[in-house]
């Protein structure tokens, strides 16, 4: 049987449309955990002595990300190495780089956590700790100041990756459910507008309605 893949999109002249936080999250949809850098592994990356930086994939281009729906089942999503592109440009220009929160919890948001890094992999640019992205993946740093979240969160392995927030997925199975809403709707219209005996109608609508 084929799998069911969706190309997503955001529309950059809505202000509601893209990402709205970047989330901590224990089981990132990447599947690729990110890595810490503290003062045990500065020689990886230069400054401060007590690093508390986190680098990981935003997004990965090209790649099937499972998702499931009443509408359509079991299904993928994917993003484009564009839309990716325009996604990290929108939510920069947006101001939303230092919006973070965990597991997708509008109400558990991260203060004083900030983006020191981001950047598209291509030919442009390599990342050496995931030399195996594909090209398009959006890859991010966040540095944490505070030593008590760090190693409460970080260090214990509470967190492992991002993963990113957005209403447009949640959008397109929404369209989904209203396309079939309208589809019903124009067939019992039909129905309605049609000769038929008032008892056929009712079987009829029933039938469409799904209802024994």
């Amino acid at each position: 049987m084929d799998k069911t893949i969706i190309y997503l999109d955001i529309e950059e002249d809505d202000m509601y449309s893209g990402m709205d936080a970047i989330s901590f999250v224990d089981s990132p949809a990447t599947e690729v955990q990110w890595t810490a850098f503290n003062k045990q592994n500065q020689e990886q990356f230069k400054g401060d002595k007590a690093q508390r930086i986190v680098t990981s994939p935003v997004m990965l281009a090209e790649t099937e990300i499972y998702r499931n729906s009443e509408e359509l089942g079991d299904y993928y999503v994917k993003f484009s190495a564009d839309m990716i592109r325009r996604m990290r440009n929108k939510f920069i220009m947006d101001g939303r780089q230092h919006e973070v929160n965990e597991q997708h919890d509008s109400k558990r948001k991260v203060n004083d956590v900030y983006m020191v890094e981001s950047f598209i992999v291509g030919d442009k640019v390599k990342s050496e700790l995931y030399p195996d992205l594909p090209a398009g993946t959006w890859v991010a740093s966040f540095y944490i100041p505070s030593e008590k979240y760090w190693n409460e969160n970080i260090v214990n392995g509470k967190f492992k990756g991002f993963s990113l927030e957005g209403f447009f997925i949640e959008e397109y199975e929404m369209s989904l459910k209203e396309k079939e809403e309208t589809e019903t709707f124009e067939k019992i219209e039909k129905v309605l507008s049609s000769d038929k005996h008032d008892i056929v109608k009712k079987l009829t609508i029933k039938k469409i309605l799904n209802i024994k």
